[in-house]
């Protein structure tokens, strides 16, 4: 297999808008109706989808099939995400007993839906050879296309990734690094290009605020635009929108909503948010609801309710946790994250924070 990136040369839009969302992973309800967020114009608008295309969500197939259709009908281009190599896994016979091993954990994975509506049950005796013929017999177009895909979109002005780049010479001799770099943020150099990413939520980069829209840094000139959507309980999926000079961010989630009914004011407080890779914490003491831990990331110790905690490779992590009461007015409208005691964790214009349930009115969808 040749594992150079592909890259795709975009030529100049002079039309309308360039429409830029990552990380859609199967929610189509959610993809569907940040389109209609965005007033999205086929044929218009063009419109980038950089990766994690499918997997993890609710509706892969149709997801998929969806992108198909709108990549004949308009100026709309995909790339290959670290979770849609899954199919190319299957299209080429490539890496079965590693690919095996994902569908046993992964439910929700196109591969599963495929079999399904073919009446094929996957177990872990299943013949991957024979499963993965019988996939392409009947989803040639679907796992072709995805197989296709190129790993970076460039522009005169801009380049568009998943994950990641090497450099703005050198984007990567494999194509794991425009698929796969972890925190690329944190990593980067400065770009002149504007360099416009996925793959990693924008909320992994935060210590105190937690805020799922889409992040920019001036000092490196990198977009990062995952809003966690499908892998996080608080995740939206981003639509960074570029018009002549001009940048526009539309976000959508399918979480509840709940009016506020009292008064949150402002008060001095120095807030923190517990991300996943820096999330584990040392206990120190623990009670029926809470339980007294420490952060070496933070050099913190503070109470959390046990709802939040979770054992990951034996560790205790305190994932998404964040004690930052959000201000809030009478009638904001918020979205519910997670209920725990007398409190309920919210998210209110992209920012993460908490209140008591006795602050919210009665909710609606």
């Amino acid at each position: 297999m040749n594992r150079k990136p592909i890259i795709k040369h975009l030529g100049p839009w002079k039309k309308k808008r360039t429409i830029v969302i990552s990380d859609i992973h199967g929610n189509l309800d959610a993809y569907l109706k940040l389109l209609d967020e965005c007033d999205y114009q086929e044929g218009e608008d063009r419109l980038l989808l950089l990766g994690d295309l499918i997997e993890k969500g609710p509706r892969n197939l149709e997801t998929l099939r969806t992108i198909i259709r709108q990549s004949k009908q308009g100026e709309v281009h995909a790339l290959m995400g670290n979770c849609d190599f899954t199919i190319k896994n299957a299209f080429l016979s490539y890496r079965l007993d590693f690919l095996k091993q994902i569908l046993m954990i992964r439910k929700n994975s196109i591969l599963h839906e495929m079999a399904s509506a073919i009446g094929i049950e996957f177990h872990d005796t299943t013949d991957m050879e024979k499963f993965c013929n019988i996939l392409r017999q009947n989803y040639y177009e679907e796992l072709a296309f995805c197989n296709d895909l190129p790993h970076i979109l460039e522009s005169d002005a801009m380049i568009f990734t998943h994950a990641g780049i090497q450099s703005e010479e050198n984007f990567g001799d494999d194509f794991r690094t425009p698929m796969t770099t972890p925190l690329f943020l944190d990593s980067a150099p400065k770009f002149n290009k504007t360099v416009v990413c996925g793959h990693m939520p924008v909320t992994e980069y935060q210590r105190h605020i937690a805020h799922f829209d889409p992040l920019f840094s001036p000092e490196k000139n990198i977009y990062c635009i995952d809003g966690g959507n499908i892998v996080k309980k608080a995740g939206q999926l981003n639509a960074l929108i570029f018009q002549d000079n001009y940048v526009e961010i539309k976000r959508c989630d399918l979480l509840e909503t709940a009016i506020v009914k009292e008064e949150v004011p402002y008060h001095t407080q120095i807030p923190f948010f517990i991300t996943w890779n820096h999330g584990q914490v040392d206990l120190l003491k623990k009670e029926k609801q809470e339980s007294y831990v420490y952060s070496p990331y933070i050099n913190r110790s503070f109470w959390v309710d046990n709802s939040f905690l979770q054992i990951r490779h034996g560790q205790l992590f305190a994932t998404d946790y964040t004690n930052y009461q959000i201000p809030l007015r009478v009638n904001d409208k918020v979205k519910i994250v997670h209920q725990y005691q007398d409190r309920v964790q919210i998210k209110k214009d992209g920012v993460l924070g908490w209140c008591y349930q006795r602050q919210l009115k009665k909710h609606s969808i």
